[in-house]
Order: C-alpha cells, then structure tokens, then sequence
C-alpha cells in the first residue's frame, strides 16, 4: 500500500532543499509534488487543514510505499516543518490528491 507524506514549510527555499534531501536519497518508488497552500479553500491537507497553515506556505507531498514513509519523515523533518503527517492512501494516489486544494504548483512556473 501507498502512502502520502505531507510537509508544510513557511519558506521556498526550506521546501527546496527538502526536496532536494529527498532526491539524494533515492527512496523508491517516491513520487514529490510541490504546491502552495491556499487554507481558504474548501478541502485542505487532509489531518493539516485546522492547523496554522498560511497562505503561501509550500507544501510538499510524497507518496511512496509505506515501507518507506518513516525515511521520509526524516529527511523531511530535517527541514523544520512547520508541520506534518502521513496518511495511507487505500483509494489510489491520484483521486485522493486530485481533491486536495491548492493555489499553484511552483514547479509548474
């Protein structure tokens, strides 16, 4: 089973380097998304959604094997997010965060 792996930080550069942290590691199977949070939509970051999340704060989201989620959580952890979970994914990973909210994907600019 799949799981995602979601990190808010208050900073791009503190999201960047988690990502980049996680690539050196080369954890398999590990898919990485980045976005902006936009708390004032309807549907926020699953258990994230009524903690102090800002708007403009990056997210980062990896959905990797569950046998790696813990090493994820790590590397991640490194960065000091300002907060964090981890959530099974029984459904498939492309429904459950196709019904997240978010204003932008920053890779995509």
């Amino acid at each position: 089973m799949n799981e995602v792996v979601v990190a808010v930080y208050r900073s791009a550069s503190a999201a960047e380097a988690a990502v980049e942290d996680l690539k050196v590691a080369r954890v398999p199977s590990a898919t990485i998304r980045q976005f902006v949070s936009d708390p004032a939509a309807q549907e926020g970051l699953l258990e994230l959604h009524n903690r102090s999340i800002a708007s403009g704060d990056r997210v980062v989201a990896v959905t990797v094997e569950d046998r790696h989620a813990s090493a994820v959580m790590g590397i991640l952890d490194m960065r000091a997010p300002v907060c964090m979970t981890d959530v099974p994914l029984p459904m498939g990973e492309s429904r459950a965060i196709k019904n997240w909210r978010f204003s932008a994907d920053p890779s995509s600019k």
